[in-house]
Formats: C-alpha cells, sequence, structure tokens
C-alpha cells in the first residue's frame, strides 16, 4: 500500500493468540529475574510475590501472590482469592491476608485480565488457570493440592464461581500453558457475588435509574453483549444454570448483605436456592444491613465463619479421596 492510499485495510478476525507461538520466558530471561524471592511483608505470612502463572499471547504476563503462614509445617491448604472491581479494576493486593496465613491457611492472590482487555469468558480462564498452576507447584510452595478452595468478592465471586461449576470444561480459549493438573476445588466462599445479569436491576436495593443504568453499562461491557436483547447467550454466563448441566458442585458459601446497593442480595439468594434444588451442597449467611463490600466481611466474625465453612471442606474432601 502506497503512503498516501486511503483504501481500507484488510482486518481479520483472527485472535491474537493465534498469531504465532507463545513466548517461552524461561528461555528468554534469567532464572532469577523470574523466581521470586520470599519476603515478610505481613505478619505471620511468608509472601512469594508476583508469580507468573500465564502468559496469553497478546496480553501481559498475568501474575499470583503466595501468602504463606509463617509458623508450622505444611503442607498448607490454600484458597485461591479473586479480587472484585466491577470487572473493570482491582489488584491482588486486595484480600484476607492478615487473617488467613495466622489461621493456618495459604493465600494465593490471582491477578486476571479485566473488561478492558478480554471480555467473557476469558477471565473465567485466567482463573481455572491459576487452579490449575496452584495445584500444579503445590509441593514448590509447601501446599497442599488436595486442600484447595475458591474465594471471590462481587466480580471476583463471579469468575470463582463459575470456575467452580464448571471444573475441567472450559468455558473459552485456555488461557496460558496447558497444564494437565485439574481445576477442581474443594469449596468456594461467594462474598457478595454477581450470579444472574438479566435479574440485576430486579434485585436492586434503593438504586435509581441512573446507578442501574451505569450497571448495565458496565455488564454489557465484561460480556461484549447485552443480555436483555440476547437471552440465549445470557444464559450461558449463569453459574446456577451451569451448575444444573454438571453432575457435581463443590460445597458454596455465600455470605451477602441485605442492604447491597450494588449487587442485590437476591443474586446470592437465587443462585443459592438453585444449588439447593439441584442437591448439592450451599449455606447462605445474610449479613445483616451490610452494603456491599461493608468492613464487617473483614471482621473476625464474618472471617471465622468463612474458615470453619473451609475446614469442613477439607476435611469432608479429605475423607472421600
Amino acid at each position: 500500500m502506497l503512503p498516501n492510499d486511503t483504501s481500507p485495510v484488510d482486518v481479520t478476525d483472527e485472535h491474537v493468540s493465534t498469531l504465532m507461538p507463545a513466548f517461552d520466558y524461561d528461555q528468554l530471561a534469567p532464572a532469577a529475574l523470574l523466581t521470586p524471592s520470599p519476603q515478610h511483608l505481613l505478619d505471620q505470612t511468608v509472601s512469594y510475590m508476583n508469580v507468573q502463572y500465564a502468559t496469553p499471547l497478546g496480553w501481559r504476563p498475568l501474575l499470583l501472590d503466595v501468602h504463606l503462614p509463617a509458623h508450622g509445617n505444611g503442607p498448607y491448604p490454600a484458597v485461591i482469592y479473586v479480587h472484585g472491581g466491577s470487572f473493570l479494576g482491582g489488584i491482588k493486593a486486595m484480600g484476607p491476608w492478615l487473617s488467613l496465613p495466622a489461621a493456618g491457611i495459604a493465600v494465593v492472590s490471582v491477578s486476571y485480565r479485566l473488561s478492558g482487555e478480554a471480555r467473557f469468558p476469558e477471565p473465567i480462564e485466567d482463573i481455572r488457570a491459576a487452579v490449575r498452576w496452584t495445584r500444579f507447584n503445590a509441593e514448590k510452595f509447601n501446599l497442599d493440592p488436595d486442600s484447595l478452595a475458591l474465594w471471590g468478592s462481587s466480580a471476583g465471586a463471579y469468575l470463582a464461581s463459575m470456575v467452580a461449576v464448571t471444573g475441567d470444561s472450559a468455558l473459552g480459549r485456555t488461557t496460558g500453558a496447558s497444564i494437565s493438573a485439574t481445576a477442581r476445588v474443594a469449596g468456594v466462599v461467594n462474598h457478595y457475588g454477581i450470579s444472574d445479569f438479566l435479574a440485576l436491576r430486579e434485585d436492586a436495593f434503593e438504586n435509581d435509574e441512573s446507578e442501574m443504568d451505569a450497571l448495565a453499562r458496565i455488564v454489557r461491557q465484561f460480556l461484549g453483549f447485552d443480555p436483555a436483547t440476547d437471552r440465549e447467550r445470557a444464559a450461558l454466563t449463569s453459574p446456577a444454570l451451569l451448575a444444573a448441566g454438571h453432575g457435581t458442585t463443590p460445597p458454596f458459601l455465600f455470605m451477602h448483605g441485605d442492604k447491597d446497593h450494588r449487587v442485590g442480595f437476591g443474586q446470592s439468594l437465587r443462585f443459592h436456592r438453585s444449588l439447593l434444588g439441584l442437591g448439592r451442597s450451599s449455606t447462605l449467611i445474610t449479613v445483616a444491613g451490610a452494603d456491599h463490600g461493608d468492613s464487617v466481611f473483614a471482621e473476625a466474625e464474618a472471617v471465622g465463619q468463612a474458615i470453619t465453612f473451609l475446614r469442613m471442606c477439607w476435611a469432608n474432601h479429605s475423607s472421600n479421596d
């Protein structure tokens, strides 16, 4: 094409991940720069920061942090934590770091592609890749590969739930390297998560039209379509419907405030009832008076309830093996 040629450029719809082989960063950089050292950044915790868990071609390498209990011998049970942020923001430094390692539970905090980078279902596949990476590298970090759970908040709870109900069944392109380890987990903690995009308006708590319209725009950005006008595609985004199509589901613990203005309480209630209707294990804790992301969810009582649930899941999972 000549410099002054104004004819249209032929742009293909080929996905960026197919343009060339993925980079092998282990061969392109000194090992010392790719292997994080243990750091003592938080009380009673040993942390490995910015560990690379996937390298999807066309995007930045995806990173996670591993926070281990500083005391005890391990191997430690681990929570894979998925932060919230309306699919638009959030960082892996958000999460329950000060409480779980002190209780002898490791935390693997995951970054994932946000909706300005990748849309549904690719961020879900990022989390699935993180679960597989954690299990595959369990021995390296002194983790128990049979005692893993997912814990997500808000948008992160949605992503975690979608991975939990689909297990090893991918919804989109596999993120990063293919790891043979299973993505199944022993339990899920769901903090005030979305479960039904079509019912967000119905479940809204005292929101005005401008607030609900803003949330609808965020949903369209994440999904890449309007669920209200494409209900067939919207059905594929429902963890409750996907759970019905899979024979097993790990136990769920829902914790949701009944005054949540962002993601209405009905989102957790409906998903919880759907799981019970399928004969699956589900517990719903209503946090009276709590709004979205309220500090009460990080207080000792709420964290203690989640820890009790997790220990029960891991014990039951171990006895069934």
